[in-house]
């Protein structure tokens, strides 16, 4: 009887505790009509779009209708609402030839729960492929040294190891030109002991650095029968067409109309 007795008298701090845990509803959440807009260049998705007081956001996806890149600058994408103009702080993101990219976009004020806006997008940009490539010399591995500079890039080897079954390579860049600096490992190949050359076999996609970004990569270059012992034998990785160099050319830009998303109530619910 007494167990009994204890048991009742937890349950009400039991459902005070489950209260707390579970999370309250936003209040006055304005969800919008998915759009579309489309160029000769790039179609535009904004998608799953939603706002509170505070802020308001949504999915936007590209898809390149090029053979090049683009980049997608958020910051240059302006949000319009009852005379409010507002611009996110979003990173710039980029879409591969003939490919689809997303991320989500986000501005913050107040009052931002509108039965309606607009999206100035002024900020995509293209970017050669075929951009001028920068020529560099072979990287010794085991390294001689572990900084290089070709064209306007600065990179650094990170991390090395060189084994009979698998070597490979870690290398961080930065990007000082003025344009854009294209860098594509799958580029790049090993020239092995016996002199042949042994491509990157790690599937890196390629990336597009803005000036002052740094990214990283990895090469590997697993064993070749008859090659060379990479363990006993220094081997040389071949940049060939890794490192490029191209020039941003802005597109024309589009405008994207988002209205608020009405429920259906149906029969039941008038009941």
């Amino acid at each position: 009887m007494k167990k009994i007795i204890l048991a009742l008298a937890l349950l009400p701090a039991l459902s005070v505790f489950s209260q707390k845990d579970k999370k309250p509803e936003e209040k006055g959440k304005v969800t919008y009509k998915d759009a579309t807009v489309e160029t000769d260049d790039y179609k535009v998705y904004i998608v799953d779009a939603v706002a509170v007081s505070a802020q308001s956001k949504f999915k936007m996806k590209v898809f390149n209708k090029t053979n090049d890149y683009l980049l997608v600058r958020p910051k240059e994408i302006t949000f319009m609402a009852e005379g409010k103009t507002l611009n996110s702080t979003d990173r710039t993101f980029v879409v591969a030839p003939n490919d689809e990219a997303y991320l989500v976009i986000d501005y913050k004020d107040t009052n931002l729960q509108v039965d309606k806006y607009s999206l100035d997008v002024k900020g995509i940009y293209k970017a050669s492929a075929g951009g001028k490539i920068s020529e560099t010399p072979n990287f010794d591995l085991p390294p001689s040294k572990k900084e290089f500079t070709t064209g306007n890039f600065t990179c650094v080897l990170k991390k090395s190891e060189s084994k009979t079954d698998k070597s490979f390579a870690r290398f961080e860049c930065v990007y000082n030109g003025d344009g854009v600096g294209v860098i594509n490992p799958f580029k790049t190949a090993a020239v092995m002991p016996n002199g042949t050359d042994n491509p990157n076999n790690k599937k890196n996609k390629a990336m597009v650095l803005e000036k002052g970004v740094t990214e990283d990569f990895t090469v590997v270059f697993p064993e070749v029968k008859d090659a060379g012992d990479m363990q006993k034998k220094a081997i040389q990785i071949k940049w060939g067409e890794t490192f490029r160099e191209s020039k941003l050319m802005l597109l024309k830009g589009v405008k994207i109309n988002l209205e608020k998303e009405v429920p259906v109530i149906t029969t039941e619910e008038k009941k």
